[in-house]
């Protein structure tokens, strides 16, 4: 791997921004572009949460090694280290609530389907 996690972290940013803007410009014109748009933002918002746990689990392991001080004005590292860690607990829970509120639009969204023939004709079969 040639990429650094900061340039991973960038990319994901990045093209979640370019997804955004590419619902701005030009919409959703099929129900399965959603079921895919919420499958792959399901599948973030899972993984959101083990990505905060190894960011979590290496800033301590740097805090472990005595790496670790307070750039902020003369505060306490142990303050810093407190936000961050419930910060980082409270993302998480937020993350695990997404991952699930997202689970159940996917699943939604799946039963939704494209009307074939326009609104206020009838179909050949008269119904």
């Amino acid at each position: 791997m040639t990429e650094n996690i900061e340039q991973h972290a960038e990319g994901a940013a990045r093209s979640f921004v370019e997804l955004v803007r590419a619902l701005q410009d030009r919409g959703i014109e099929y129900p399965l572009e959603a079921y895919r748009v919420y499958s792959y933002l399901t599948r973030c918002a899972g993984e959101m949460r083990t990505a905060i746990e190894l960011v979590e689990a290496a800033v301590q392991g740097l805090q472990d090694r005595g790496l670790l001080r307070s750039d902020y004005r003369g505060e306490p590292l142990d303050e810093v280290l407190r936000r961050f860690t419930e910060s980082s607990a409270a993302a998480k829970d937020l993350a695990g609530a997404l991952h699930g509120r997202l689970s159940t639009a996917h699943s939604a969204v799946g039963h939704v389907a494209y009307r074939e023939e326009p609104e206020g004709q009838e179909s050949a079969t008269g119904s």
